[in-house]
């Protein structure tokens, strides 16, 4: 006897093959082949792994799938384990802390996403990041708790690679704070605007800058990107974000940077490459600067969002 899975309001508007994957305790390659042999269906038709499914749709799945919320561990959580910044029914968001990551991996034993699974286990759609923070980056995580208010944070923090000359025109939506070594009041003073060409250096692992121009104002950096463009450049990518120095004390500052493209370890690549690199970054500064007791510090501090129907406020900051 097959099973049916119910489709609620916070799930509908996904892919199938997306809400079996969050719904069922499968592996992928079963739930393709349960669609492709037709062992699926959607309002006792015949369905694809893209088709669309919406609220009230009934799902026909084999009687060996079980409910994933049927499956998981069932645990009695107390407290939220994160500080949380906001929330309603259809946004969390959360500081995350230094040291833990926002998605699984190699080495990875503890992350956001899973522990979203765990807590959530029993919602009818598990809330799951719109975005990525690096692991030792400490700050603001949007998760969403439908798929619609995911899909649009998504959305948002995608960069504005096509309208990046109308990006800069305002702040970045996405501002962090870092310490760096050396005094920057000067560089970020007369360079308020840094533009590199980044590309990932597959024998070191790291990123690394093919190219660089910086600007004195939004102006110069509008022009930088009508004459170099945001295409890869011999495959490397345009990196462009703002700079304000808030704090020099002992040979070190505290800048705050904003970002209008998403690039890998952006910040700390385009800061090192501009002689300021980030204090007890061990991938990126050079070693004569680093000191056993100098603590890694870059935090998302604020997020803007445009104006929408999930969030009743549009700006967030710790």
């Amino acid at each position: 006897m097959a099973n049916s899975l119910l489709v609620t309001a916070q799930a509908g508007g996904q892919k199938l093959f997306n809400f079996l994957k969050r719904s069922l305790h499968a592996e992928n390659n079963e739930i393709h082949r349960w669609i492709r042999t037709g062992q699926v269906r959607i309002n006792k038709k015949r369905a694809k792994a893209f088709d669309i499914v919406h609220e009230n749709d009934e799902i026909r799945i084999p009687p060996f799938a079980p409910n994933r919320a049927d499956t998981l561990p069932k645990k009695t959580v107390k407290e939220f384990p994160f500080p949380v910044i906001y929330e309603n029914e259809h946004v969390l968001i959360i500081d995350k802390p230094q040291g833990i990551a926002c998605q699984g991996g190699t080495g990875q034993k503890e992350n956001i996403a899973d522990i979203l699974k765990e807590y959530y286990s029993a919602a009818n759609f598990v809330p799951a990041p719109a975005h990525r923070l690096d692991k030792e980056t400490q700050g603001i995580l949007l998760i969403g708790k439908t798929y619609q208010s995911l899909r649009f944070l998504t959305e948002c923090m995608k960069s504005d690679e096509n309208s990046l000359r109308q990006a800069v025109r305002h702040e970045a939506k996405k501002i962090y704070r870092a310490w760096v070594y050396g005094d920057i009041a000067d560089f970020a003073r007369n360079t308020p605007f840094l533009c590199h060409y980044l590309y990932h250096n597959e024998e070191k692992q790291k990123e690394e800058v093919f190219f660089v121009r910086h600007a004195a104002n939004r102006k110069e950096t509008e022009d930088i990107i009508s004459k170099y463009g945001t295409k890869p450049m011999q495959k490397a990518q345009i990196a462009l974000a703002s700079l304000k120095c808030l704090e020099v004390k002992n040979g070190k500052s505290l800048v705050e940077i904003g970002i209008y493209t998403g690039r890998k370890h952006q910040i700390r690549v385009q800061l090192a490459s501009s002689g300021f690199p980030l204090v007890g970054d061990t991938k990126y500064a050079p070693k004569k600067l680093l000191r056993k007791k100098d603590e890694f510090f870059l935090q998302a501090c604020k997020i803007t969002l445009p104006p929408n129907d999930f969030t009743e406020q549009c700006v967030f900051g710790i």
